[in-house]
């Protein structure tokens, strides 16, 4: 079965989407990939990252889908939107749409992934081969597919945003099939945030009842489409750590977003520090061997954008030179408190005492 574009939550269906008050931070000049962008839940994340600044890629099944998507965004659809009819459902379809995105955009920042489907009637007992390939084996390996060819490629404070129903967490009687592949889902993305390293994220929003354009009565506490695009623009322009957000209703959405916009990066421009390390006689592989342990850890700090070790060109015994890059001063500042434990190790190595990093803010950006 292919992959319907489209994000149906196992709950009841909700009312047309509202709007939200919320000032979308500037992604002016980020390339996002939408896939399932032209779902009920994926219309309102395609519309925040518009109305954010952003370039925006959605493929769709076909070109006749995408001239109707283009017509239900109406004034929304400019000319940062970019339709493309392209099958991104299976691995290599998912790796030709990402090479083509950076031939096209020049790469890619964020991708949000609201991919779904529905399936139901059936208890697990009475499910067959063609049940489990179409409703666990072909929604997990869309997923899968997107997220092998588009991870790696983001940049360095990229985002990748996985959208998921409730029934990751809540077992669904008769979708038993959905329930076990979006829990997968959520599993997948705890692997990659622990195999990522940098500063680039993975998220998941798991979505209860969502009021959408398409939906019938709704509730007056179900989160809105519009709600969820809010969110998943807040996470791109973010640097809160990899997490998982429970949007079950609109407190839980108006917390993480609130979550999200304290994480949001200081406009001051970027800082680089620059230490000199001159390391004890019979000691510099010693050190070579602690930079190299601490890498890891400092370059997935938030904020931070570089982080190198390097020594004078022709002369592999003497002093190193260490780079770090952050967003902010407030990002490094926080950075210098979370190594902090790490100075004694340090010193111990020294011929002389450490000293603060010399720190350069940019004069041109």
């Amino acid at each position: 079965m292919l992959v319907q574009p489209t994000l149906v939550t196992p709950t009841s269906p909700g009312s047309e989407s509202m709007s939200t008050s919320t000032t979308h931070p500037d992604l002016s000049g980020r390339r996002v990939v939408v896939p399932g962008g032209t779902g009920a839940v994926g219309e309102g994340v395609v519309r925040a990252h518009l109305a954010a600044g952003a370039d925006v890629v959605v493929p769709t099944r076909s070109q006749e889908r995408a001239d109707e998507f283009r017509h239900v965004l109406g004034d929304a659809a400019d000319d940062r939107l970019h339709l493309v009819a392209h099958d991104y459902t299976t691995f290599p379809g998912a790796a030709r749409l990402a090479d083509e995105m950076e031939r096209r955009l020049g790469g890619v920042d964020d991708v949000v992934a609201p991919i779904g489907g529905w399936w139901a009637g059936k208890p697990l007992w009475e499910i067959d081969e063609n049940d489990w390939q179409s409703a666990f084996v072909g929604l997990a390996s869309a997923h899968m597919a997107v997220l092998r060819a588009f991870l790696p490629k983001l940049s360095t404070r990229g985002t990748y945003t996985l959208i998921v129903g409730a029934s990751a967490l809540t077992p669904v009687p008769g979708s038993g099939l959905v329930s076990m592949e979006q829990a997968a889902l959520l599993m997948m993305r705890r692997v990659a945030e622990a195999e990522l390293t940098g500063p680039r994220r993975i998220h998941a929003l798991v979505l209860g009842p969502v009021s959408t354009r398409v939906t019938g009565t709704a509730e007056p506490d179900w989160v809105s489409a519009d709600q969820v695009g809010a969110i998943a623009v807040a996470a791109s322009a973010s640097e809160a750590r990899s997490q998982e957000f429970r949007l079950g209703n609109r407190a839980e959405a108006d917390q993480a977003l609130a979550h999200l916009q304290a994480g949001r990066p200081a406009r001051t421009g970027t800082v680089v520090t620059v230490s000199t390390m001159e390391p004890k006689d019979g000691r510099r592989e010693d050190l070579v061997a602690l930079l190299a342990e601490l890498a890891p850890r400092i370059r997935a700090e938030p904020g931070c954008l570089r982080y190198t070790v390097h020594h004078t060109h022709g002369e592999a015994d003497g002093p190193l030179l260490v780079i770090q890059e952050f967003t902010s001063i407030e990002r490094f500042r926080q950075h210098s408190k979370t190594v902090a434990d790490q100075i004694p190790r340090l010193a111990a190595l020294l011929a002389k005492p450490p000293v603060p990093p010399a720190l350069f803010e940019p004069v041109l950006q």
